[in-house]
């Protein structure tokens, strides 16, 4: 199994450079470059990283049709491709925060499906791409212009009926945030549709973890509580593995503290108790000190028993630390 590391483009592109290209150095994978609504724009973030890379490849995620029409995301990341020399990727999913900004969400499975199959079409060798849908059509596009090999095609999804039309659609999947907890029902859905005995040996399977370890323990838990909220908004089959029934229900009903926290850059959730905070800590996110280290890399290994590929960890302050964590002492454990 291999492991990539997820940026943030607030940082900007001379950061997401040089941070790419330590991580090269340790041999990790691919440096995705995530795609927020309240962010400068993925793509340009991640151009200077394309052009100075090596090995390491070059992604952006997560990308939705709700704010791109399936032909510029595929014109985009075959643009990034081109200056990664073919090493580009992106995980095209209905989600995200983009739906909420531009304020469309409808018929997603079928939606989603006619974006991947153009975006699909458009990466592989046809001179033209036409296309007629429900939703989007694609009339005599043409890639004629690219000389790389194709860039990695991913498709993000979580519940049942996306993972299914996902499964079916593309050879690489991207989950967020799920856990060994949560292996029967997720994965379960995607070995009914896609057995690991029928999958090509090229088939990629990641997921997204949040990585906040430091050495210092305070400042890692404090990053880790801040971000909670966006550990798949907190939604009922990600925290009923670790809260009791009741605190489920409380949770669900009261997600603004964890909501504020993060809008206001802050570790401190109002008025929910503190054990609640410590147990979704500690089960959607690898947090805290060098010591914590074995018992996470134990956690990653149930991933690699599980048929994953690739995991990427996402990063927030202090990245160059956490590089070097993973690249000196994950990376190596569970290649």
């Amino acid at each position: 199994m291999q492991l990539d590391i997820a940026l943030e483009s607030k940082i900007g592109p001379t950061a997401i450079k040089e941070l790419g290209l330590l991580a090269e150095t340790y041999g990790i994978r691919t440096v995705w470059i995530q795609n927020l609504a309240r962010a400068p724009d993925a793509f340009m973030a991640a151009v200077p990283l394309a052009l100075a890379s090596s090995t390491i490849k070059v992604g952006i995620a997560v990308v939705c049709s709700h704010e791109m029409h399936p032909l510029k995301i595929a014109n985009a990341v075959l643009t990034l491709n081109e200056y990664a020399k073919g090493k580009a990727g992106v995980v095209v999913t209905s989600g995200g925060e983009w739906p909420g900004v531009v304020g469309k969400r409808i018929a997603e499975v079928a939606r989603t499906k006619e974006t991947l199959e153009i975006i699909k079409a458009s990466l592989g060798n046809e001179p033209n791409v036409s296309y007629e849908g429900e939703f989007y059509k694609a009339q005599m596009f043409n890639t004629k212009w690219k000389t790389q090999s194709p860039p990695t095609l991913y498709g993000g999804a979580h519940r049942a009926k996306m993972m299914q039309m996902i499964a079916t659609t593309c050879d690489a999947l991207m989950f967020s945030d799920i856990q060994p907890e949560m292996f029967d029902g997720i994965l379960g859905t995607l070995n009914t549709v896609r057995p690991i005995e029928d999958r090509p040996n090229d088939f990629r399977l990641s997921n997204f973890i949040a990585w906040h370890i430091k050495e210092n323990r305070e400042a890692s838990l404090w990053e880790a509580q801040r971000e909670l909220i966006i550990r798949a908004w907190l939604y009922r089959e990600w925290i009923e593995p670790y809260l009791e029934p009741e605190e489920v229900e409380w949770v669900l009903k009261n997600p603004f503290p964890f909501l504020k926290a993060y809008r206001e850059r802050t570790g401190d959730i109002e008025g929910v108790s503190q054990h609640i905070v410590d147990q979704l800590v500690e089960g959607l996110t690898m947090s805290g000190d060098p010591s914590d280290i074995d018992r996470h890399i134990e956690r990653l290994e149930a991933f690699k028993r599980e048929g994953f590929t690739e995991i990427s960890l996402g990063l927030q302050e202090d990245p160059v630390e956490s590089i070097k964590m993973i690249g000196e002492q994950v990376l190596p454990a569970i290649q």
